[in-house]
């Protein structure tokens, strides 16, 4: 029988008070006043998105050469948010710990992720906000999983303002994990809503989530956010799929 999350989370910080903090990807002993439970050397392997990256979806270019500048794609179809900002590729310790934490319910992996969140790219975009709000996940997905990962992630920034059921997914839709682009697109078409408009009317929107793939399922969040009376969308993600 799987313990309640409250559970977990509470044994976990039992855990993390009495024993040596570890790092979770070598083992290796972290110092007491290290931020998260990750090495130096773990964390020095990883590939933080900088640029030149897009200046609409956050594309990383293969070339780390030139400015920050709008990718094709971008250009020919300009998504109805005006930014969206990685913290890291999705590759390495960054995808494990995305997995664990989301799939795997391995609480242990959300304090690192919450601190890879606060990169200064990151906290650009927290810091131009209004509201944060998680990607949701439908009633029956959230009761398989046990928790939002995108409303944990939010609250990585205890001063920001978070809106709790001002998105909301109104149709229950498969798993995005193998679909294509336009099917990612079709599986989310009409599945979110915003039942109160006055809450996001004029405001400035950071949707939060783990992870950017083809962005379908922020894309239709904004859409429907700026029809609702939302000023401005931006997107911040945990990681972003590596396209080349």
């Amino acid at each position: 029988m799987n313990a309640p999350f409250w559970l977990k989370q509470f044994s976990f910080r039992i855990l993390d008070f009495f024993l040596p903090r570890l790092c979770l990807f070598c083992g290796g002993v972290v110092a007491e006043e290290a931020k998260a439970a990750v090495c130096p050397d773990c964390e020095g392997g990883i590939q933080w998105v900088e640029s030149p990256v897009c200046t609409c979806c956050g594309l990383v270019f293969p070339t780390r050469e030139g400015e920050d500048r709008p990718c094709g794609p971008c250009q020919t179809d300009p998504p109805p948010f005006a930014r969206a900002r990685a913290a890291a590729v999705y590759e390495g310790p960054v995808a494990e710990s995305v997995k664990r934490f989301k799939f795997e319910r391995q609480m242990a992996y959300l304090p690192v992720l919450q601190h890879w969140l606060r990169r200064p790219r990151c906290l650009e975009l927290v810091a131009a906000a209004d509201l944060l709000i998680p990607v949701p996940l439908h009633r029956r997905r959230l009761q398989q999983r046990g928790f939002n990962q995108a409303l944990l992630l939010a609250r990585a920034f205890p001063d920001a303002a978070v809106g709790l059921e001002t998105l909301v997914r109104v149709r229950h839709t498969p798993p995005q994990v193998g679909l294509n682009p336009k099917e990612r697109r079709d599986n989310v078409h009409r599945a979110f809503a915003v039942p109160r408009p006055d809450e996001v009317k004029g405001k400035n929107i950071l949707l939060v989530d783990d992870l950017y793939t083809t962005g379908a399922t922020v894309r239709e969040c904004a859409r429907v956010l700026r029809r609702a009376g939302a000023k401005g969308v931006e997107v911040l993600t945990v990681a972003r799929v590596k396209h080349e």
